[in-house]
């Protein structure tokens, strides 16, 4: 069985469609906010991961099961972590710490973490065991709790920017809001100057999910999920056009250094993952973002 944590978001709905796509298993889905319809082989379960009568629930229901568990559940945007530390440190820290000494029916773990641990890229890729630097109390915050993952026995991904149209009903992603806002004739600013190696929701979850199924990936405790090339957001933007046939015109780059008013925490300008280990795991030959 799997339990995603925190299914009912980006990630969590293309982890979900590519386990129903590559498993046999059946899906226990929590998350604070779960659909109304069913599906076959998915249970949803609503869960607020900070209340420890939730997590009981959570137990209770998968007593018996061996698990394979996907940990999504995390305040992970950098500007509202700045803004609520509290919050962010019970649901970052607090609450993970919990629900890893509450389960000892535990087959597999994987805990999605970010580029952002390392902070600014001086001259080559990062590699798994690159040092740690994050810019961002967010970084700081998932360093931590990937140490505490490790600690218990469990395995850490860590993904670029993913992007992706929204599989989620009335809930959109910055991709389809620059598909719909070029279709409408508007125009998008993008950085030209903040480079990453950007793979797509869909990718990033087939990968995941070939992790958890081969017990032999789970020795290696930290790996990177990211594509072969380093790509600016304003690039992205022109491939989502042309990739929609849509005006690559109306994709308008703006540099970093002269915004002021977009983001609040600090970003690395530069952040480029090497994704050597997990192919070689995989036997994989590439990893290309598809938009």
């Amino acid at each position: 069985m799997y339990l995603v944590v925190g299914a009912n978001g980006y990630l969590g709905s293309y982890l979900i469609k590519n386990i129903l796509e590559y498993t046999t298993d059946t899906i226990l889905a929590a998350d604070l906010s779960c659909p109304a319809e069913t599906q076959e082989r998915i249970v949803w379960q609503k869960c607020d991961i900070t209340s420890d009568a939730d997590l009981n629930v959570l137990r209770e229901k998968t007593s018996g099961e061996k698990l394979k568990v996907l940990f999504l559940a995390a305040y992970h945007h950098p500007d509202a972590v700045l803004k609520n530390p509290q919050i962010a440190w019970n649901i970052n820290i607090v609450a993970l710490a919990k629900f890893l000494g509450l389960f000892n029916n535990i087959e597999a773990l994987y805990y999605p973490s970010t580029e952002v641990v390392y902070g600014e890229m001086k001259d080559i890729p990062f590699k798994e065991d690159a040092p740690l630097n994050p810019v961002s109390r967010y970084g700081e915050l998932k360093t931590v709790a990937e140490k505490m993952v490790n600690v218990a026995g469990y395995n850490v991904v860590r993904f670029p920017v993913l992007i992706g149209p929204s599989l989620l009903p009335g809930k959109k992603h910055f991709y389809d809001e620059i598909v719909e806002t070029v279709k409408n004739g508007g125009s998008m600013e993008m950085f030209s100057d903040q480079l990453r190696s950007m793979i797509d929701f869909d990718t990033a979850a087939k990968i995941v999910v070939q992790l958890v199924e081969s017990p032999s990936a789970h020795k290696t405790k930290i790996v990177n999920i990211s594509g072969d090339e380093a790509l600016s957001k304003y690039e992205l933007g022109i491939r989502i056009c042309r990739s929609n046939g849509l005006d690559e015109n109306k994709i308008v780059p703006i540099s970093m250094d002269a915004d002021n008013k977009i983001f609040t925490a600090k970003r690395a300008k530069a952040t480029i993952l090497d994704n050597t280990l997990v192919k070689q795991i995989l036997n994989l030959k590439e990893l290309k973002i598809k938009v």
